[in-house]
């Protein structure tokens, strides 16, 4: 439990930090929506802090089984909505037993939070980020509950390639919180890698309008008449 307060108070203080300074300097506003489809990975062998990239155990499907979709709002922070499936496949370490097969379902409302802002100047195509959110987990045969509520953190990357389309590797922790708080065999990592598509991207000066001039009779130029009298 100290670990995990330890970690969120060091999460949010890195986000504190780095959100400022642009408060008061411009709103830089990377997309609207963004949307992904990709690859992913469950490792759910039971060992809490061993093995932690054993791909070994690791169960995943050969086609696409993640969705998600990230409404982004200001400063770097978004919300994101995901949901996945995945499939436990025989041989594969299932806490700490073997040739289990089972049916996953997980469904998170995470925050968001991008370090884009810090490295768009110089480096468009980096964007790094962390989550951290609250989830459903569902698993029929696992040696575990089936209804499992989840506190996930999480870090990721997006490579963007072009202004609009980007590649995406995520790594998530998921905590289950019942029937028991951090007990081992609700625990699981989520891992995946796919593509992202962003849209809606603009910038806001420092008065927020987009660089439109809102009150365009502000902007006129005063036309004088000449007298035809002098």
């Amino acid at each position: 439990m100290k670990r995990i307060l330890f970690l969120l108070s060091f999460v949010f203080s890195l986000s504190y930090s780095y959100a400022q300074p642009y408060k008061t300097i411009k709103i830089f506003k990377p997309y609207k929506w963004m949307v992904g489809v990709s690859w992913t990975a469950i490792d759910d062998d039971g060992r809490q802090f061993e093995g932690l990239f054993d791909y070994a155990n690791w169960n995943y499907m050969l086609f696409p089984t993640r969705i998600t979709l990230d409404r982004y709002f200001r400063y770097g922070w978004s919300v994101e909505a995901v949901a996945s499936y995945s499939q436990y496949l025989p041989g594969k370490l299932i806490n700490d037993s073997t040739n289990i097969t089972s049916t996953f379902f997980s469904f998170d409302v995470n925050g968001k939070y991008s370090f884009y802002q810090k490295y768009a100047p110089r480096a468009r195509w980096l964007d790094p980020y962390f989550t951290f959110g609250v989830g459903y987990t569902y698993r029929d045969r696992a040696n575990v509950s089936p209804h499992v509520p989840t506190v996930n953190l999480g870090f990721g990357i997006n490579f963007w390639i072009i202004k609009s389309l980007g590649i995406q590797l995520h790594s998530n922790a998921k905590i289950g919180v019942f029937p028991g708080f951090w007990v081992t065999h609700t625990n699981y990592l989520q891992h995946s890698a796919g593509i992202v598509f962003r849209w809606g991207e603009g910038k806001k000066n420092s008065n927020g309008d987009f660089g439109r001039k809102k009150n365009k009779w502000a902007h006129k130029k005063t036309k004088y008449k000449k007298n035809k009298g002098h």
